[in-house]
């Protein structure tokens, strides 16, 4: 009697012992759930607040999920790095992204955004690195290739830069950045006619796109010789971009509205990888305008330049593209500064 007593009793002890596990398993996997559907929830918070730049609403949703049950999933750390970039703190951002990646490899939006840092930084050759691996990871994004497409651009590897932007305008077809920056690639590559058919299409549905006005008045002047049909498309002289101040300012030049040219032109004139054409065409400007002392100021001064084997030339053409490519990307969050 007594050792059925003892049995009874062990079992009892036992069946309370497998119940605690049991609780405690089931605890355990209840908070992780609720941690999960807590962090979905701040996350979509935080993308939506940053992307309207409502970024006191991101703060305080960020201080949400600072308790240690959410830190060990790459979700917090990419929501950090977002948090990070948004106040430009590039590297602080870097880091946090590159823990969401080991975390989780396939981290598509940590992925995008460490691109989006280098491009920051103008380092367009690390962008363009990070950003194909965006889009082996998600392959049908047409805002993944066409970042991908304006880094090629920048960097100068036009072939592949074609190829990129047409992905991006197959997975949307009336995609109008992507057509901007295939029609400048056709135009470095001097195939005229293609970047004539690429802006049309832009023009056809916003007529009141300037940028893609100011290149078909740089189209039309290549391929008519006619500037004055080619001046009918500046818009804003403020936001033209140096190649299309070299075409406008010798259309103005050929129609005699020299002060308009040299106003243009003067920028160019002056920079590290002005051409002995750029030179000369805006020292003859000088002397038409009658302004013969800023015309002997500016033959002094591009004689002490040396043109030839100029490396601050390129590394201020890059710095130029870099900014203008900055202004064309796409950008899924908003700056606070």
């Amino acid at each position: 009697m007594k050792a059925k007593i003892q049995i009874l009793f062990f079992g009892f002890l036992l069946l309370l012992f497998t119940n605690s596990i049991f609780a405690q398993t089931e605890d355990k996997e209840t908070i992780e759930i609720n941690a999960k559907i807590e962090l979905e929830k701040v996350s979509r918070n935080i993308i939506n607040a940053l992307r309207y730049g409502r970024f006191l609403l991101a703060d305080t949703e960020w201080r949400k999920i600072q308790s240690d049950v959410y830190k060990s999933y790459p979700e917090y750390d990419y929501l950090n790095g977002s948090l990070l970039y948004s106040r430009m703190e590039w590297q602080e951002a870097k880091e946090s992204l590159n823990k969401a990646l080991k975390k989780e490899p396939n981290h598509e939006a940590a992925s995008f955004l460490l691109g989006m840092i280098y491009a920051q930084e103008d380092s367009w050759a690390e962008a363009k690195d990070t950003w194909m691996e965006t889009n082996q990871i998600s392959p049908y994004n047409p805002f993944y290739h066409y970042n991908l497409g304006l880094a090629y651009f920048i960097l100068k590897d036009y072939n592949n830069a074609i190829v990129s932007l047409n992905k991006s305008l197959e997975y949307k077809a009336n995609y109008n950045e992507a057509k901007l920056i295939l029609a400048k690639t056709y135009l470095e590559l001097n195939e005229t006619e293609k970047a004539k058919v690429e802006l049309s299409t832009i023009l056809e549905q916003d007529p009141k796109h300037i940028q893609a006005s100011h290149l078909m008045g740089r189209v039309v002047y290549l391929l008519e010789k006619d500037p004055k049909k080619s001046l009918t498309y500046l818009k804003n002289q403020r936001v033209l971009g140096w190649r299309e101040k070299k075409i406008y300012a010798r259309c103005y030049f050929e129609i005699r509205k020299w002060r308009d040219a040299e106003n243009l032109l003067r920028p160019i004139a002056y920079s590290p990888f002005a051409d002995e054409y750029d030179q000369s065409f805006y020292l003859n400007l000088l002397l038409n305008l009658g302004y013969d002392e800023r015309a002997n100021d500016f033959f002094h001064f591009i004689q002490k330049q040396s043109q030839n084997e100029s490396k601050i030339a390129e590394a201020y053409r890059m710095l130029l593209s870099s900014r203008e490519g900055k202004d064309l990307l796409y950008h899924y969050f908003k700056l606070r500064y």
